[in-house]
């Protein structure tokens, strides 16, 4: 087709599709009008909103003792331009929070119990990611981080550096910042990009700055694959002399990735102070000293195992021991002269610099010195009792790291200070308060859907009790609380059942229609609905006690139940006609019809109508639009409505096309306020940059960002939703049937349990939504649900 355009029609069309993918970020265009370099880098909008959480990941140096002056320092920041700033860390070393979540809890006051402030330990993380149960992992992530949310106006979560998974502790950072619906702001060590832990000596050596952006180009391609918008990156622990910011930026922004600035490597910040000896030893302060904060925050930078006699070590310490550096000296319990020495000399403010003294064997001093000792109001010298002996003491002190911590209150101050002083907050600032899209994904819907389903407990019946599958279902809601939940059948099969499978049902009501009391009351009432078309009320019983949709549909519209959820082992036909014929449609909507919520790779389309109008009018299309929006919003996504068709815009002509014009027409003058558009083709519906192309810079709230997707007929509806589930492993949680009066939901016969559990839940959400539309006097959105 192509080479029927003429030379500069193709170089047209080729310069057209290279300027949208460029856009895109998809690929990098040379000089010369080549492609340089595929990006991979792409955006998928959902519903807008601004971003309530930032995820910060610590790139393959991973979560180092560094690392925390940077969450420090942005929290500090962010506290000023946001009230209410929680923290949360997916994965943290215990079941009472690690030191970090204790630190944080302790330097900004925060209400939040340590342990509420993490999803898993490391021990059930390491567990779940080696039994390849990544999903229950996120599951359980999500469910302790919305607890957290809820307390909070805006969480900031620091992600993990789980060992023994190797590579994929950037993959799995990116998929828990996706599940939560997070923005990323992507850290880096420079030292540790550069494979050194400790100082760097040698930087003129490394061409550290190209190391540096490297590393963190590797988090983000893996968070743009994973849907996570990456809104900038952090340098720390760069060169003081060296920093060379203008080239870092300039390299970052090559690849679009928005550079906030760097920390430069700090003394003070690394510095190892009394308490981190202490902590890495597991000693004890023996005796108590004055002012104990700054005594076990003095800095220590050298260590001496003392064995020598009193006399030799007073002559060797001014010789070999530098005076301006605070020393540690290790020495046996049992050395009383050398104890008394030190103390002497350092209470004597002589030269000798001496931060602490190390009591090695587990033991104090002797009674006698030990109790004179205690006696004392206080001394100034910290001393520390090692569980150690003094070999194994002077070998854990070789590679003590100094940290940052609650009692380190200059660390902390030096840390918020030199964020202020070199991040440029507005980047970060505009992540927080700029309007973009959030992403959705299966889980958070599933978890959001149940949670609303608790909110307002609904009773929902189940007429196909005598199903495995439904009884097996029916434990899951109930160990959940989803839901109340009643039970058709014979209650000795549905017992039986309950008991091969280990259910408790203890809370579940049974009812066998063949001798339930109220089966005389909803003949009689099916009678009456149905004797115009010729029901006799011997037939109505008949019909009620034989089928058990009958009798769960009579059961809704009794309000003895507030929805049905069938279909496991019926038809469509069988699960559908008694609530056409009972229950009704709501007044004013010409046609029941149907959506599917497609839980695609970050985002939650809805799609209608896929499952049961062939050929709807104009009017129909229009009305299936409208309920489709109604079904949108009340499950938490803003409508934004494309009337899909196979031109946009007036591009073309055809019969289709003036039907879906039509439709959107009537569907705007039904609802002004409802944000429609059409005829939109899919890609200009759903991708901003096509939309841009094609509506030819017409201004528009629906193009390029939609979210409610209505088909023109079933042909395309059905066939695009497949498609897209083969294609990407979308989820899709539907049909949902819109237009009853009360929600009688249909499943497919090759239902799974999830699939039941889920649908129960849209059922109880969907009646709850319905009794507060009613309440509200204002036009209810029924939706009847069906697990595919």
């Amino acid at each position: 087709m192509l080479r029927a355009l003429g030379k500069k029609a193709r170089q047209v069309l080729r310069e057209e599709l290279l300027a949208g993918l460029q856009a895109r970020g998809l690929v990098r265009v040379g000089a010369g009008g080549g492609v340089e370099e595929r990006c991979y880098r792409w955006t998928v909008p959902c519903r807008e909103a601004h971003t309530n959480s930032l995820y910060i990941h610590h790139t393959i140096g991973g979560v180092g003792r560094d690392s925390v002056a940077v969450t420090v320092g942005l929290l500090h920041a962010l506290e000023r331009l946001q009230p209410g700033i929680g923290y949360f860390r997916p994965i943290d070393q215990t079941t009472i929070g690690g030191h970090r979540s204790k630190l944080i809890k302790s330097v900004f006051k925060m209400k939040d119990d340590p342990a509420s402030m993490q999803g898993v330990t490391q021990e059930r993380a390491y567990e779940l990611v080696t039994n390849d149960k990544i999903d229950d992992l996120l599951e359980e992530v999500l469910k302790a981080y919305e607890a957290c949310r809820a307390n909070h106006d805006f969480v900031v979560i620091e992600g993990t550096s789980l060992r023994g998974v190797g590579d994929d502790t950037v993959t799995l950072n990116a998929k828990i910042a996706q599940t939560l619906g997070a923005s990323a702001l992507l850290v880096t060590d420079a030292g540790i990009a550069c494979g050194m832990e400790d100082k760097v000596k040698n930087w003129d050596d490394l061409d550290w700055e190209r190391r540096v952006v490297n590393n963190v180009r590797l988090s983000d391609l893996v968070f743009n694959r994973e849907h996570v918008d990456v809104v900038g990156a952090i340098v720390h622990r760069t060169p003081q002399a060296q920093r060379k910011d203008k080239l870092l930026r300039q390299m970052f922004e090559e690849l679009k990735i928005p550079y906030a600035g760097a920390l430069p490597e700090d003394a003070i910040l690394r510095s190892v102070q009394v308490q981190d000896v202490a902590k890495k030893l597991g000693a004890k302060l023996l005796y108590p000293v004055e002012d104990e904060e700054v005594a076990m925050s003095t800095e220590v930078t050298q260590y001496l195992v003392a064995t020598l006699q009193l006399s030799d070590l007073l002559r060797y310490l001014p010789r070999h021991v530098d005076p301006t550096k605070g020393s540690v000296v290790i020495t046996s319990a049992a050395r009383v002269d050398i104890l008394l020495g030190l103390i002497h000399l350092h209470e004597s403010k002589s030269d000798a610099n001496i931060a602490t003294v190390v009591l090695s064997g587990g033991n104090p001093p002797p009674k006698e010195v030990h109790d004179l000792l205690k006696a004392r109001n206080s001394g100034t010298l910290p001393i520390l009792s090692s569980p150690q002996l003094t070999f194994e003491t002077a070998a854990a002190l070789a590679n003590v790291e100094g940290y940052i911590s609650a009692k380190t209150p200059l660390k902390v101050e030096r840390a918020q200070t030199l964020f202020d002083d070199n991040i440029d907050m507005n980047v970060i600032k505009d992540a927080m308060f700029k309007e973009r899209p959030v992403r959705m994904n299966s889980k958070l819907f599933q978890h959001n859907l149940f949670t609303r389903a608790k909110q307002q407990i609904q009773t929902i019946v189940l007429p196909e009790g005598e199903e495995p599958r439904t009884v097996q279902a029916a434990g899951t809601v109930m160990r959940r609380g989803l839901c109340n939940l009643i039970l058709l059948g014979n209650r000795e099969k549905i017992e039986t059942l309950a008991k091969q499978f280990r259910v408790d049902l203890s809370q579940v009501r049974i009812v066998d229609p063949r001798d339930s009391s109220e089966t005389e009351k909803y003949a009689k009432n099916f009678y009456e609905s149905r004797k115009h078309k010729g029901v006799t009320l011997e037939q109505a019983h008949n019909i009620v006690v034989e089928d058990v949709n009958y009798f769960g549909t009579c059961m809704v519209a009794a309000g003895d139940a507030d929805g049905m959820v069938s279909g496991a082992v019926h038809t469509t036909a069988n699960t559908v006609r008694p609530a056409l014929q009972i229950i009704k449609t709501l007044p004013g909507i010409p046609v029941v019809s149907s959506v599917f919520f497609m839980c695609l790779p970050g985002k939650v389309l809805v799609y209608g109508d896929c499952a049961i109008n062939s050929d709807p009018s104009s009017e129909e299309l229009a009305a299936i639009a409208v309920a489709s929006a109604d079904t949108a919003a009340a499950f938490g996504i803003t409508p934004r409505v494309a009337m899909l068709s196979y031109a946009t815009g007036d591009s073309n002509k055809g019969p289709l096309i003036q039907k879906v014009i039509d439709a959107t027409a009537i569907a705007r003058k039904q609802r002004p306020e409802l944000l429609i558009e059409g005829p939109l083709q899919y890609d200009a519906a759903v991708d901003p940059v096509i939309a841009k192309t094609k509506m030819k810079g017409v201004e528009s709230n629906v193009a390029g960002k939609a979210t409610v997707l209505i088909f023109p007929d079933l042909n395309t509806g059905n066939n695009t939703y497949k498609a897209v589930q083969q294609a990407t492993g979308a989820v899709a949680m539907g049909p949902l049937l819109q237009g009853l009066r009360k929600p009688v939901n249909d499943l497919s016969r090759g239902c799974t349990v999830p699939d039941i559990v889920t649908t129960i839940a849209l059922t109880a959400v969907q009646a709850a939504s319905m009794k507060g539309a009613e309440n509200k006097e204002a036009p209810s959105h029924n939706l009847v649900a069906s697990a595919a």
